[in-house]
């Protein structure tokens, strides 16, 4: 369309372009989207229905057929799944090479001042007295957004637990107007807190009151999350967001590590789809593999085979300043462990954040069949956004242990897009494929998406095993479930505190503990959780 933007129903015709099979060049927006999940799985089924016609029942049964290898017709499903890979690396390498020509020709960025960021923060442990003015659990701040809405609506709807919580922002006639809503839904109003990202000195009077907060303000770099997770760590308010800018990540922890640690307080910059789901599945089935006694696994791999969802634009404008801020690049060794720089040399085994499954052999391909989840499999297009908050999980869990981290989605992806986008509801009101910010999925998508994923953890070897977490989540994983999810987290710091009331910059894990994350999930029905050895009983 005009402006480099797409329509809902060009999308097959997108993949069979020049442009798209030649060089995969997106001008304007779409130029963002290849790093979100929910659109590179839709590319992806599109791909397939292309193949199979154009038809997305035709391209459910194409991918079925192919998972199940049926001979029918062998090379057809080689033809179709190989695209589909290719597809998927074109979209990692233009990723890579979209952060080269749209970052900005300025001077080379300056090292993070450290040092001047940690000078005037206290660096003793939070007392008694620090907390004695704490007047709410938890505040939603952006709360006006796509995703903040979603999140103070699923707490006011009388939330078991009755928290004390405020909703936050700029602006005091849309908090009102965001309240007066909240008021109708149950009985456990919030109060309303104005602080704004640019004023340290408001953003202190906010912070001080709340025993955590939880941001949903993003693009984080660009609207000033720094400030607020400076104020949080002076003010001893344990704090936590969705962000998925791995490049401001790295810098806050370089920036703010050290000092929220000797403060005590928590700093959690993954509770959403980037990147809950893998560090729980990840670290779930490492943890149950080591009770055994035989050491940490070789090897972790996170496989979604469901992923029914969406992006907002709130998350494509997030997606612009990742790259043209920082730079994109997937094959980039050295953000593999980005999140985990006291990790050893010699534990340092993956190449790059996202990397191939080690189960499916030697291959020069992406894509190859599995049999530890009886499925064709492609790498995840965020593995390169999960894979370093995921490694450092594993590498504060198991120091120094060489352990390969991947992250894969099954053909069964595929299948299930193609049918759940050509529901009637989805031919009635189809999401916008080019959201303005705050603009985010329709509802009956957000209630009607579903996730379900594995992680399988397996140690080689003379003690070799396996162990295998399976999840299911009903709800839109980026955004209905993201709110809810992070909602419930960011309270549970409020009331426990990171678990051993160790602060410091954390992944959910390790700030709350894969099996107490696991419980709270499915005690507020939005997951669950078993163990089982069969591939397909998720």
């Amino acid at each position: 369309g005009a402006n480099g933007t797409f329509r809902w129903k060009s999308l097959p015709s997108l993949i069979h372009s020049r442009t798209f099979r030649s060089d995969l060049h997106w001008p304007g927006r779409c130029s963002m989207s290849p790093s979100l999940p929910a659109f590179s799985a839709l590319l992806a089924a599109a791909v397939a229905a292309t193949a199979a016609g154009g038809q997305a029942t035709s391209a459910a049964a194409l991918v079925e057929r192919c998972a199940a290898g049926a001979n029918g017709a062998p090379g057809f499903c080689h033809g179709a799944l190989d695209t589909l890979g290719a597809s998927v690396s074109l979209l990692q390498r233009k990723a890579a090479a979209g952060a080269r020509t749209l970052r900005a020709p300025a001077a080379a960025e300056p090292e993070p001042h450290t040092e001047e960021a940690q000078a005037s923060l206290p660096k003793t442990s939070c007392g008694a007295e620090d907390l004695a003015g704490k007047d709410i659990d938890l505040i939603i701040y952006g709360a006006t957004g796509f995703t903040g809405q979603l999140a103070s609506k699923y707490l006011a709807k009388d939330h078991p637990d009755k928290p004390t919580w405020a909703i936050g922002g700029r602006h005091r006639d849309e908090l009102e107007a965001l309240k007066a809503n909240l008021s109708a839904l149950g009985t456990n109003a919030p109060s309303i807190v104005i602080a704004d990202l640019q004023d340290l000195a408001s953003l202190h009077a906010m912070t001080r009151r709340a025993k955590a907060i939880v941001s949903y303000a993003g693009p984080y770099h660009k609207y000033g999350g720094e400030n607020l997770i400076r104020s949080a760590i002076a003010t001893c308010t344990h704090y936590a967001d969705l962000c998925g800018e791995s490049a401001f990540k790295k810098e806050i922890l370089q920036k703010y590590g050290d000092a929220a640690k000797a403060r005590g307080v928590a700093i959690v910059q993954a509770l959403g789809m980037d990147s809950l789901p893998a560090d729980l599945l990840a670290m779930g089935a490492a943890e149950q593999l080591a009770t055994d006694g035989h050491g940490p696994p070789t090897d972790v791999t996170v496989y979604f085979s469901v992923l029914n969802s969406w992006f907002s634009g709130g998350t494509m404008a997030a997606g612009k300043e990742q790259v043209v801020v920082y730079g994109v690049d997937p094959n980039d060794k050295e953000s593999a462990y980005a999140l985990a720089p006291e990790e050893s040399i010699e534990a340092r085994v993956d190449q790059t954040p996202a990397v191939t499954p080690p189960h499916t052999g030697a291959s020069s391909s992406d894509m190859g069949y599995d049999a530890n989840f009886s499925s064709m499999t492609v790498p995840y297009v965020m593995g390169s956004i999960d894979g370093p908050t995921v490694r450092r999980s594993l590498a504060f869990t198991f120091p120094d242990a060489p352990i390969h981290f991947a992250e894969v989605m099954g053909s069964g992806v595929l299948k299930e897009l193609a049918t759940f986008f050509s529901s009637p509801e989805a031919l009635a009101q189809p999401p916008n494929p080019n959201p303005a910010p705050g603009e985010g999925p329709p509802l009956w998508l957000l209630e009607g998406g579903s996730l379900t994923g594995q992680g399988l953890a397996a140690r080689g070897g003379p003690n070799a095993a396996q162990a295998r977490l399976h999840m299911h989540c009903k709800g839109d994983p980026a955004y209905q479930d993201t709110a809810k999810w992070s909602a419930e987290l960011a309270l549970a710091l409020a009331q426990e505190g990171p678990k051993g009331g160790v602060g410091g910059y954390l992944t959910p894990t390790l700030a709350l503990g894969s099996e107490e994350i696991m419980q709270l999930l499915s005690h507020a029905n939005l997951c669950s959780s078993w163990w089982g050895s069969d591939p397909k009983s998720s």
